[in-house]
């Protein structure tokens, strides 16, 4: 097989398996072969901390996997790197010393006897509580993954966060009702499930609520916008969506577009785009769809935006209210003078914060706190 039909049918295999954990080995070992790992993982994390995270190995045991993973993930000197790097491909082993990890417990223990020294990694996406990696893995014999190794990786992930964050949007509606369409009614995103020409099949709760307000409309069976360009614009990246969907084009990312608000002041709407699998559950809802349109009007403050970049870079509360701050456009003086404490303090902070995310400029900072929220939906 071809690498051109390997990645057509591994892409097949993102928006087909990713609704279904129980078919998440299918889609793992396609990845970690496409990569030339040897040993796979693919994780669900809730940021709730009484949900379990879900989880799927390849290329091993899966028992003696699930006592590193329960015993001895939390170790790993890799991980703070990881999630440090949300939305890039990378190889965990960068981000420690390499004869201090060779001389660890977790190494002597666990990597060399399982022949994992080697991970490629992608942290690729967060939303509704819930943060999504994939890792593949392999021994000393066969090398560190390189360059075209990175790259093959990099084709799948735009996908993987696509299809990823549209299950997370799902996962915990479906908790709670057997019904596809009763769980798109409790999600409070405006959800339209369409075909290729954004011929509408369904919409929940929360998207009639929005075209109750005039700047979404269904006109002639179509989802359009009240700005014609954007409507142009939303339909040209649903054709992009569906073509690399299919393998005929590239996805070099899965950004959001934003839709203007009629009133200027309003914030705008952010729209992402998630192809769907041909066949989902018993209800006959997306028989006629292909993509699901995803639509929320911005409405997380900046406790929440603190809470998401505290647990992805292991921040201090203090050090998360300023990075808060620092993502929406606020500056160092403007910060001090709303908190009531002094420049030196914050500088303190500010120092602090580019250690942890690896950065060592503000408007490198910046750009990567915001990298960090916009894995979100909101």
């Amino acid at each position: 097989m071809s690498d051109l039909d390997e990645y057509s049918r591994l892409l097949n295999d993102v928006y087909e398996y990713s609704v279904d954990p129980g078919q998440w080995g299918i889609l793992l070992e396609g990845v970690t072969r496409f990569v030339d790992g040897r040993v796979g993982q693919l994780a669900v994390y809730s940021l709730k901390q009484q949900r379990k995270p879900t989880w799927r190995v390849w290329g091993y045991d899966h028992l003696a996997y699930r006592t590193f993973l329960y015993r001895h993930a939390t170790e790993d000197p890799r991980l703070s790197y990881i999630l440090s790097n949300p939305g890039r491909v990378i190889c965990g082993e960068d981000g420690v010393d390499a004869d201090q990890f060779r001389a660890s417990a977790l190494f002597r223990e666990v990597v060399e006897p399982m022949d994992i020294e080697h991970s490629l990694v992608s942290y690729f996406a967060q939303e509704a509580d819930v943060m999504a990696t994939i890792c593949a893995m392999r021994g000393r014999a066969k090398g560190p993954f390189g360059g075209p190794e990175k790259q093959k990786l990099g084709l799948v992930v735009p996908h993987l966060r696509r299809a990823f964050e549209y299950y997370a949007i799902l996962d915990e509606a479906k908790a709670k009702v057997d019904d596809i369409g009763a769980a798109l009614d409790i999600v409070d995103a405006g959800i339209f499930l369409a075909d290729a020409d954004l011929r509408i099949a369904h919409v929940n709760r929360a998207g009639e609520a929005m075209l109750k307000g005039g700047e979404i409309a269904i006109r002639s069976g179509k989802l359009v916008l009240r700005d014609a360009r954007a409507t142009r614009q939303l339909g040209q990246s649903v054709a992009q969506a569906l073509a690399a969907r299919r393998g005929e084009a590239d996805l070099p990312h899965a950004d959001h577009l934003e839709v203007a608000r009629a009133d200027p002041d309003e914030a705008p709407y952010r729209v992402s785009l998630h192809p769907l699998p041909q066949v989902q559950g018993k209800v006959n809802l997306t028989l006629r769809s292909q993509i699901a349109v995803v639509v929320r009007a911005p409405g997380r403050g900046a406790a929440d935006a603190a809470r998401r970049l505290a647990t992805t870079f292991s921040l201090t509360p203090a050090e998360a209210a300023l990075a808060a701050a620092l993502a929406v456009g606020a500056s160092l003086a403007d910060f001090a003078e709303q908190r009531g404490v002094a420049m030196s303090t914050v500088r303190s902070q500010l120092k602090a914060l580019y250690e942890k995310t690896d950065t060592r400029r503000q408007g490198e900072l910046v750009a990567r706190l915001r990298e960090s929220l916009d894995l979100t939906l909101a």
